[in-house]
């Protein structure tokens, strides 16, 4: 005999329990990060001595910490923990995409999200302008973090100890006079672009290629990838590339930053 389930049907296999334990943590936030007894019973329409039950158990389990000398209570570290899981097993690529589409159509240059491997970066997402052709670069490509503006705004994230003991006795290949040809340039490059916030090349990697590129932070607050953007230099203004682009993208990886959890 074939069965079929009715939304009513569903109902029956929640746990109301479970439920209400949910539920009061919902009504946390950032407004609200500090909440007694009375206040969660009255937000989710339970009684006192039920929501001293579930708040009693959530703190046993770590998902809710009683602030010290008061009768409140506030989130604690277990819920941190199944975000990180949840961050974890997240593709930044499927994260960044529908983003990455957007920036592209709204400034009409090609589009990439990159990636550093070591001292090289490499372009895991790509969208290609719809007009202007700038190069046949695809994903899965590497070049060496050093020359290119996405692979120096990853690099910029780095202490100095991190950055001496990737480079340190590395020969620098170089491109056009503009790409860091020893450590001590590549650490002056990384300054200025630290202090900026974004990296531009106007034909300095690829000649006839403008391109800038702006961090992507993680969860952690470090810098995990880069949007990068290019385009001929016939097709756009340098005053246009550093203002309406530069705007536009750093509105694109501060929402990616979020999506990914995000909150500097």
């Amino acid at each position: 005999m074939c069965m079929t389930t009715t939304e009513g049907d569903k109902d029956r296999y929640i746990v109301p329990g479970l439920e209400r334990g949910l539920k009061i943590l919902q009504v946390f936030s950032q407004d609200k990060s500090e909440l007694g007894i009375a206040e969660l019973a009255r937000a989710i329409g339970i009684s006192r001595s039920t929501a001293f039950r579930l708040v009693h158990t959530l703190e046993i389990m770590g998902f809710l910490k009683k602030v010290d000398n008061s009768k409140k209570y506030q989130l604690g570290s277990r819920i941190l923990d199944l975000g990180f899981s949840y961050l974890s097993g997240v593709d930044i690529v499927d994260i960044a995409r529908p983003f990455l589409q957007i920036l592209r159509d709204q400034i009409d240059a090609s589009v990439h999200l990159v990636v550093r491997d070591a001292r090289e970066v490499i372009y895991v997402a790509r969208f290609a302008a719809k007009k202007h052709f700038t190069s046949n670069v695809g994903v899965g490509t590497r070049f060496p973090a050093h020359a290119t503006t996405s692979g120096r705004v990853i690099l910029s994230d780095l202490t100095m100890t991190e950055i001496v003991g990737l480079f340190e006795g590395v020969e620098f290949k170089v491109f056009t006079e503009y790409t860091p040809s020893s450590l001590g340039d590549l650490i002056n490059m990384l300054e200025t672009g630290r202090e900026k916030g974004y990296e531009l090349s106007w034909g300095y990697f690829e000649p006839g290629v403008a391109s800038l590129a702006v961090p992507i932070y993680n969860n952690a607050g470090r810098v995990s990838a880069a949007i990068g953007v290019s385009c001929p230099v016939s097709a756009v203004s340098q005053q246009d590339l550093e203002g309406r682009i530069l705007e536009a993208t750093l509105k694109q990886a501060r929402a990616i930053s979020e999506s990914m959890g995000y909150k500097g």
